[in-house]
């Protein structure tokens, strides 16, 4: 388990976080962004107002996020929204 930054979108309720250097991720609506993995932590938003970073754990390694960034496989880095708004 490792803890990352990450962010909700307030609009579509998407998590999302950067799994390293130069992933930069954008939630499926495109209000929000994040970018930096564990190097630094960049964020970007229509209103950035309503962000908050959070500190979130996620059950794998650094190297199975980096793996998962370099090949393409995308299966972490993005938590879809509900409808009621819990992940």
């Amino acid at each position: 388990m490792i803890k990352v930054n990450a962010i909700t979108c307030p609009k579509c309720k998407d998590t999302i976080y950067s799994r390293t250097r130069h992933d930069f991720r954008s939630c499926s609506c495109g209000e929000v962004n994040i970018d930096g993995g564990f190097d630094y932590t960049k964020i970007g938003a229509k209103n950035i107002k309503e962000i908050q970073i959070k500190r979130i754990n996620v059950y794998v390694t650094k190297k199975e996020l980096y793996d998962d960034w370099n090949f393409k496989k995308d299966k972490y880095g993005l938590t879809r929204g509900r409808k009621n708004g819990k992940i």
